[in-house]
């Protein structure tokens, strides 16, 4: 790295850490600091509304000691490496500092409501001013050195601590379900060695990130040898395994709900219906690249047509039971799919994208309007929805309406599995990289398009069914488009045309904020800023398929070797690259 590629690097840095103080600074403008202040991290030490802002310094910081990978330079010396993240952690926590004076010199709450001295008491670390703005120079310096060190550390190393810094996060801010499943064994001393003030105890938290980071350094060094001598196992051997695993999560998830509790359960219930809407539209965006916006129609027309079969007082007052009307849930869901889906099988990406976005929206407004008010009962929906029934079971508590849900969910992801693996996977596969290309080879590429709407429509549908009887009435301002974007950020959180990335991101996205519903304001914030994380630094999700990781990491693969080969940046637009 020469001189004029340090200057860019450490201009880059000083970059980075007024963006960081814009960050941490906008955090606590907008609230987030001082409302997520009384939840505990490490009860009497970390806060989470402290580390939000402390986590975007270090996050800039430790961006900054990694030069993009358009310069096609390698790493810079280690000493550099320390310099970008102080240089970046510590202009971030200077920014900071210097707002708190603003803020104290200033009558800046005239204006900025939550400029208040609670933000600046939590900003400064709990100090008086000008104590903390002092204290948080220091705190920069250390978080530049940790934002350097990390880097410096051989991933097999850095990997392992990340993920047990991660873990001490999310099992604190698991601590309402964690304590009563605890609670629920009766494991009242464990439940109190562990969690104090609804956050983790310090003993507690040293001994998940010790557990965490003991399997992750497991894993790195010895995690490929143990793969090997698995792969080296007879076949009969591996299968039964498998089998033992399979049947151990069955196990797990029979007596989950006797576990958790009737509020646990409703919330588990909940991600469910998500986790059965992203099997869908992973089938349409994840396999058959096709972009729908609109996907909460489908979850519309399932819940509608259970409560107009099922419920007595609705227009048709058949009173169908719910294992009768489900089949022709399902059959009205294929219809509709192909009826959605043949407008709109000649657009591509963002003019699909946008269609299905107004196709949504016609949906939601049908069924508010005076048009469609004798069937849907407009605004104020239809009601007495009956439960599902079964040998005298009341499937109104959550914790066991939560089986029926489950055995869906287990089918669906056996059929989207399935699919995946078939030549019918292989066909979208084929559509979603190159439709002419495809078509070119023999595929009947509107058939494909048809079939991919129509059993996308089916798991939409089948949700659409289950929270109608959830809920026992069905409003149209429950289907809104927030809907469609949460499906659709999940199956980017956890990995387009992955059945795992599925599970995981509803989990994420829907199942955790359900624990967290005191910030339920600031749940789009959280989302969009989950997204870019996504988008910058793990486009292909967090549990991606073995495909989608191949096709965008090989790329980058040989951008980066042809950069690195030739000395020209990747992103220079003037330079032509030799051929194959």
């Amino acid at each position: 790295m020469n001189d004029t590629m340090l200057g860019r690097f450490y201009r880059r840095a000083a970059g980075l850490g007024l963006l960081g103080t814009l960050g941490a600074v906008y955090v606590a403008l907008i609230g987030i600091v001082e409302r997520f202040e009384p939840r505990n991290i490490v009860t009497g030490y970390l806060t989470l509304g402290l580390l939000t802002a402390a986590l975007v310094v270090f996050v800039t910081a430790y961006r900054a000691t990694e030069p993009p990978h358009s310069w096609g330079i390698g790493p810079p010396p280690r000493q550099h490496v320390l310099g970008a993240g102080v240089l970046a952690a510590v202009i971030g926590a200077a920014g900071v500092a210097l707002f708190l004076v603003l803020n104290r010199a200033l009558p800046l709450d005239a204006v900025l409501v939550n400029a208040n001295d609670r933000m600046s008491e939590i900003l400064g670390l709990g100090l008086e001013f000008p104590a903390g703005a002092l204290a948080l120079l220091g705190a920069g310096l250390a978080f530049g050195v940790a934002a350097g060190g990390l880097r410096l550390l051989a991933p097999r190393f850095r990997g392992p601590l990340i993920a047990a810094v991660v873990a001490v996060m999310l099992v604190s801010l698991m601590e309402p379900f964690m304590r009563v499943v605890l609670l629920q064994l009766g494991q009242n001393a464990i439940s109190g060695f562990f969690y104090q003030s609804g956050g983790l105890t310090v003993p507690g938290a040293i001994i998940v990130a010790g557990a965490v980071l003991a399997i992750g350094l497991a894993n790195s060094l010895r995690g490929e040898a143990v793969r090997e001598r698995v792969a080296e196992m007879p076949a009969d051997q591996r299968r039964g395994i498998q089998i033992a695993l399979f049947v151990v999560g069955i196990v797990f998830l029979l007596v989950l709900p006797q576990l958790i509790g009737s509020f646990l359960s409703e919330v588990v219930g909940t991600v469910g219906l998500y986790i059965l809407m992203g099997l869908g539209l992973n089938i349409v965006v994840g396999y058959a690249g096709l972009l729908d916006l609109g996907y909460v129609a489908f979850f519309a027309i399932g819940a509608y047509a259970t409560a107009i079969l099922t419920s007595p007082v609705s227009v048709l007052g058949w009173g169908l039971s719910f294992w009768v009307a489900i089949p022709i849930v399902m059959l009205i869901a294929a219809l509709s799919g192909l009826i959605i889906g043949a407008p709109v099988l000649r657009l591509r990406g963002d003019y699909l994208a946008i269609v299905t976005l107004g196709i949504g929206e016609i949906v939601r407004i049908l069924l508010l309007s005076d048009a469609l008010r004798p069937w849907t009962g407009g605004a104020q929906g239809i009601l007495q929805v009956p439960p599902p029934e079964f040998a005298d079971i009341d499937f109104f508590q959550p914790q066991n309406l939560y089986y029926p849900i489950l055995a869906f969910v287990v089918l669906g992801a056996f059929v989207a599995i399935s699919l995946a693996n078939s030549r019918v996977g292989r066909a979208w596969n084929a559509m979603r990289e190159d439709e002419d290309v495809a078509a070119a080879t023999g595929i009947n590429i509107t058939n494909y398009k048809l079939l991919a709407f129509s059993l996308g429509a089916v798991f939409g549908c089948i949700a659409g069914a289950f929270l109608a009887v959830k809920l026992g009435s069905i409003f149209p301002h429950n289907l809104n488009l927030l809907v469609s974007i949460t499906v659709l950020s999940l199956i980017i959180l956890g990995g387009m045309g992955s059945i795992p990335g599925v599970i995981v991101g509803a989990f994420v996205l829907v199942g955790l904020p359900e624990l967290l519903r005191e910030f339920a304001e600031y749940r789009l914030l959280i989302y969009g800023a989950v997204l870019i994380v996504m988008m910058l630094w793990r486009p292909e999700g967090l549990i991606p398929s073995a495909q989608r990781k191949r096709e965008l990491r090989e790329h980058e693969d040989d951008e980066d070797q042809w950069a690195h080969q030739t000395g020209v940046p990747t992103a220079m637009p003037a330079v032509e690259r030799p051929g194959p």
